[in-house]
């Protein structure tokens, strides 16, 4: 049995277009808003540190010693 074809255009069976990602992939804004949670993060991190080791350590008493 055979199937008649209208015409010499060959049909594409996968034709080229927008492919659908996997939705595990994460996009390009998820991934910016990501890394600018973390430098966040990070900022506040730094500045908590700095304020506790900013103060300095207390002096000994002299008969301690």
């Amino acid at each position: 049995m055979c199937l008649y074809c209208c015409g010499d255009e060959a049909v594409q069976v996968h034709p080229e277009g927008p492919k659908q990602h996997h939705p595990s992939e994460v996009t390009e804004k998820q991934t910016a808003d990501k890394r600018i949670q973390y430098l966040q993060n990070l900022r506040k991190e730094k500045r908590k540190l700095s304020k506790r080791f900013a103060r300095p350590s207390p002096v000994p008493e002299p008969g301690l010693l």
